[in-house]
């Protein structure tokens, strides 16, 4: 397993009740709906009006399974948390080429 970035973008519909999200609060919702099989390690957020861009550092075996368990993760938080009611995740990609032949990296399709 290795250490491997993740990127989730949330979005608020427009009658979503907050807005905005404190990125502090934010990071510890996350952390309360992580599963220890979810491998999260560090988690980043950055927010402003309607929209939070998260960061998530998973252990994972694979970029593509880190991105699938930052994204349940993330939806786990949507369907637990009234404070992310109206809200909506989206993977974002990261334009960080895998460099063949490291362990982290995917093979080209």
């Amino acid at each position: 397993m290795h250490l491997t970035m993740a990127a989730v973008e949330l979005t608020a519909s427009p009658g979503a009740p907050h807005q905005r999200l404190d990125p502090a609060l934010l990071t510890d919702v996350l952390w309360a709906c992580a599963n220890p099989a979810d491998g999260p390690e560090h988690v980043t957020v950055l927010t402003s009006h309607g929209r939070a861009d998260m960061v998530l550092y998973c252990l994972a075996d694979s970029a593509q399974q880190a991105r699938s368990a930052a994204l349940h993760c993330v939806r786990r938080a949507l369907g637990t948390s009234p404070l992310l009611t109206g809200w909506t995740a989206r993977e974002l990609p990261l334009d960080i080429p895998d460099i063949p032949g490291t362990p982290d990296s995917e093979t080209p399709q």
